[in-house]
């Protein structure tokens, strides 16, 4: 056995040798729920009318919402038998494909959606995956680590920069829990060796379909990193190869179980995203969109903006990376984590899992730079090795920023169990000499420092919805499986029309949405292309938006009230839904008044008005 090899296992032993009292483990795993809560505090986890957002944004964030209507969609297909990777209840009646909600999640979580509501589900699995992601991380540190350690590497993983700043806006990505469990199977097969090959695989084979199912994109960005790993790996120990062949022949004998289970579990996934009803041809972006959500190679350095320490002077420096989007800018790590990464590489490099731990988050920065390397919000033109994949197919759709996740995995294992080692170390030494003191005092002060600077800004911004509490009782005289046509026309920016329709049981289809559809050109756009008839789409959105920037401007010379009324013939609408919002809502009010008259619903101060165009006639 080599010296590296026989660390690790010693190291791993002396995990299992350590008393494993239930209590540490409950106690861990609540403190981690009452921190899930206490991100959220100023409302309920059920609350059914409040999102969590930034506090420049509107209400809930378009992917909040979209997040939200997916769950409930998914929650309706299963009780109506219906495809759960298309639907035509947004973007009527072409339809779309609807692969971006988590659709794990939405099973799961079914039950509450149709009790509750999507929205009370939504903040139920936020929570959720703060306390599950940081749980998962500890259970599986407590194999290298003690309790201690384990329980800050759980709240480093589950509460750092990359999940606060996702756990605003983007529940798929930061609900990841099975990440961690997925690096203890590959770390099972290739050090330890405790199971057999092929019941590893096929616990992988579950772990990575489930992965799959709840966001495919962290998967995949996931499994280059460590695919590139693993071939240094096998560079790097080419001349101990006949020591290495039989770990590696183990990893082989695990692929069969876990291609064939995941193949199982996913097939109709993958079949959807390839060639079912309303799949993209193409990227879901223009490359060139995709590729200016880089990291900057400053940004492990300067503190985001959901950070609990955060000096001003950098406040608009972290503003302006990735293209100004600070829900992507999720790539803080701190000077003193960074520094404890070079030194736990160094010091411990025969060590396997932090030496390889070390290396991966360090091949997942390289890749989340993107393919020209950004410094200080400055786009150079120099090449990195991610452009690669801006010429693979399917590997075009890669968001380099959100390599960032990989970073936070392994590196968060790297420091727990270099932290670990050191502290053991530091404790068997007690040692008088006044050098050793010092490099302890300053080990110590690098430690705490580096989990202080990694604690997020909480609680989150609540906003509550900018509608009346009473707008289901409007929505009630809707028919039953009728199509609807509302102002604000449901785009990202404004999706009212989504929340309520989710709220509603789907009870009705809406036109537009905000959702991925194909485009003219060889990717997708988040807004429905313009049907037959265009000139409603085109007035309604010039009204919301103050000007024409999605659509071509409406013709001047058509008769508004005669396309509004074609319109609502031709599609067959049931009825027609007004609210008070956008920049020119008095325009399309009084559109909506002169051709169907009074209104057939409102709420009590008028912000919603509902005609039923079935008890009204449309005058043109």
């Amino acid at each position: 056995m080599s010296e590296s090899t026989a660390a690790d296992v010693t190291l791993s032993d002396e995990g299992h040798r350590e008393p494993r009292q239930r209590w540490i483990v409950v106690a861990c795993l609540a403190v981690y729920v009452i921190f899930a809560a206490a991100v959220y505090w100023r409302v309920s986890p059920w609350n059914t009318n409040r999102f969590p957002t930034f506090s420049f944004a509107n209400y809930g964030l378009s992917d909040s919402v979209g997040m939200t209507w997916s769950l409930a969609w998914t929650a309706h297909a299963l009780s109506h038998l219906l495809n759960v990777f298309h639907t035509n209840f947004l973007d009527y009646p072409t339809g779309a494909l609807e692969t971006n909600g988590a659709t794990l999640l939405g099973v799961f979580a079914a039950p509450i959606t149709l009790t509750l509501g999507p929205v009370a589900a939504f903040n139920i699995l936020l929570r959720l995956a703060f306390a599950s992601s940081a749980g998962s991380m500890f259970l599986v540190l407590r194999n290298w680590c003690r309790w201690p350690v384990a329980f800050i590497g759980g709240l480093i993983y589950g509460f750092g920069p990359y999940a606060v700043t996702q756990g605003e806006t983007h529940l798929n990505l930061m609900f990841v829990p099975l990440p961690p469990i997925i690096v203890w199977c590959l770390y099972d097969l290739l050090v330890a060796k405790r199971h057999r090959p092929t019941r590893v695989g096929a616990v992988l084979g579950l772990l990575t379909a489930a992965q799959a199912l709840i966001e495919q994109e962290l998967l995949t960005l996931m499994g280059i990193v460590i695919a590139v790993g693993l071939l240094l790996f096998a560079i790097l120990h080419r001349r101990q190869w006949r020591e290495w062949r039989g770990r590696f022949n183990d990893l082989t004998r695990a692929i069969i179980p876990a291609v064939v289970i995941f193949v199982v579990f996913t097939s109709y996934l993958i079949w959807s995203l390839l060639y079912g009803p309303g799949h993209l041809s193409g990227t879901v972006a223009p490359v060139a969109s995709l590729q200016s959500y880089r990291t900057d190679l400053l940004g492990p350095l300067i503190p985001t903006l959901s950070q609990l320490l955060m000096p001003s002077s950098l406040t608009t420096a972290a503003a302006h990376f990735l293209a100004g989007n600070a829900t992507e800018n999720s790539t803080y790590l701190g000077i003193p984590a960074v520094a404890l990464l070079g030194v736990f590489g160094i010091r411990y490099r025969r060590v396997p899992i932090i030496a390889y731990s070390s290396l991966l988050a360090m091949i997942a920065f390289i890749f989340s730079l993107g393919s020209r390397l950004s410094i200080y919000g400055h786009v150079t033109n120099i090449p990195l090795p991610e452009a690669l994949f801006t010429h693979l197919p399917l590997l075009d759709n890669t968001v380099p920023s959100r390599f960032s996740f990989v970073v936070c995995l392994f590196s968060t294992i790297a420091l727990a169990v270099g932290a670990d080692r050191y502290l053991t170390a530091m404790v068997a030494r007690r040692t008088a000499r006044r050098s050793d003191t010092v490099f302890n005092a300053v080990g110590i002060a690098s430690l705490v420092a580096c989990v202080a600077l990694l604690l997020p800004q909480v609680p989150f911004s609540i906003q509550e919805a900018p509608w009346p509490t009473n707008i289901n009782s409007v929505l009630t005289a809707i028919p039953n499986g009728g199509v609807v046509l509302v102002y604000p026309f449901p785009t990202a920016d404004f999706t009212a029309g989504m929340v309520w329709q989710a709220d509603d049981d789907m009870k009705f289809r809406i036109f537009g949405g905000y959702i991925l559809v194909q485009g003219k050109n060889d990717y997708g756009i988040v807004h429905p292309p313009l049907l037959p008839h265009p000139f409603i789409q085109e007035y309604l959105t010039a009204a919301q938006y103050g000007r024409s920037g999605l659509y071509p401007p409406p013709s001047a010379t058509l008769p508004a009230r005669r396309e509004l009324c074609n319109f609502l013939t031709d599609y067959d609408v049931s009825a027609v839904i007004f609210s008070n919002q956008g920049i020119r809502p008095k325009v399309v009010k009084r559109l909506f008044l002169d051709a169907l008259g009074p209104p057939s619903r409102s709420t009590f101060n008028g912000n919603i008005l509902v005609w039923l165009t079935g008890t009204v006639s449309c005058s043109s």
